[in-house]
């Protein structure tokens, strides 16, 4: 399977708010979470957070879910 960059904000739209009650939905948004910080750490200029919200806006993934969820996975 080949994922795009253009597929990951579809991916995420989906699974994300199915993340608390369906488990695989949770693995996913972690998998793709893991995606979204490797893509940004391969960004070459600005701070670690700047990087990471130009990936989450080049991957449309929404800003204020992606920093929800890693509040969520933080807290377990």
């Amino acid at each position: 399977m080949d994922i795009k960059g253009t597929d990951i904000g579809e991916l995420w739209s989906t699974h994300f708010p199915r993340r608390k009650i369906d488990a695989a939905s949770r693995m996913f948004c972690l998998s793709i979470g893991h995606a979204i910080r490797n893509i940004a750490q391969n960004i070459p200029c600005g701070g670690l957070t700047q990087r990471l919200r130009s990936a989450l806006k080049c991957l449309r993934v929404p800003e204020e879910e992606f920093f929800q969820f890693t509040e969520e996975t933080k807290a377990r």
